[in-house]
């Protein structure tokens, strides 16, 4: 018992050490961006162990994510960062963290599993006009299964408004987009152009349509469909690319102000 307790002090220990000097280190902007920022981490534990064969576990959340030098850029995407609506990272942990304990409380002192949640928020393109971060979120609360999502936010540094795709793709020609984009579909998944898209696909009734989530990419623009949004999940996700080649003449000119701006 007492040495069941040593390790108990051990490794909380380490992880107090790990803690202090992940938020003493942030890391520093990337080469070439137009914006300044650091990384901040944020890591937290539960101090109910969970005892396996070998090694203790236990319940943690950890976050990564940029901090804009410019305030009003963090205001932009502080919802991005926070997507509970939480006003801190510490606030989120701590929330998660109070929600394991008083989990493991109602079960006077027991628990089967342990819960994590990791997020990651990474800027992917940070241009003199156009800012974009990919946000990705890992997280097992108990079940057979955790969860995951991806989520790509993009904004016109000039108006510091989100970027949708009626911005860069021009109204009269948003039809002819949506047929290349399900040509491109087809052809990744193996499909003839008549092959029906119920059954395996969760397109509403059978009829291809465009994730909300996308992001520019040096030479396609990426669309990313989360998992459950089109199949199941034991197909996982699906990233759609449409090469600018196919679509260029289909664009307003503020889409090809981002494209030229990152390449």
């Amino acid at each position: 018992m007492r040495f069941y307790l040593f390790l108990k002090i051990l490794f909380i220990g380490s992880l107090l050490y790990s803690c202090q000097n992940k938020s003493a280190t942030p890391s520093l902007a990337k080469t070439g961006d137009t914006l300044s920022y650091h990384k901040k981490m944020v890591d937290e534990h539960s101090n109910y162990f969970l005892k396996g064969d070998d090694q203790l576990d236990t319940t943690y959340f950890r976050a990564s994510y940029p901090v804009f030098d410019e305030v009003k850029i963090n205001d932009l995407v502080s919802s991005i960062v926070h997507l509970e609506g939480d006003t801190s990272m510490e606030e989120a942990a701590h929330r998660f963290i109070s929600a394991y304990n008083e989990y493991v409380d109602d079960n006077n002192g027991k628990s089967t599993a342990t819960w994590n949640r990791d997020l990651q928020v990474d800027v992917v393109a940070n241009t003199p006009v156009y800012l974009a971060l990919r946000t990705k979120q890992e997280e097992y609360t108990g079940g057979a299964h955790g969860d995951h999502v991806t989520l790509y936010s993009n904004f016109d540094r000039q108006s510091n408004r989100s970027i949708t795709i009626d911005d860069i793709i021009r109204k009269e020609d948003k039809g002819r987009f949506t047929t290349i984009a399900e040509q491109c579909f087809r052809k990744q998944e193996g499909l003839n152009k008549d092959d029906s898209l119920n059954g395996k696909y969760f397109f509403e009734e059978g009829k291809f349509s465009l994730a909300d989530n996308f992001t520019f990419e040096k030479n396609e623009l990426l669309f990313y469909y989360n998992i459950y949004e089109i199949k199941s999940y034991a197909e996982g996700s699906t990233e759609l690319r449409i090469p600018y080649t196919a679509i260029k003449d289909l664009m307003s000119e503020k889409g090809l102000h981002y494209i030229n701006s990152i390449n």
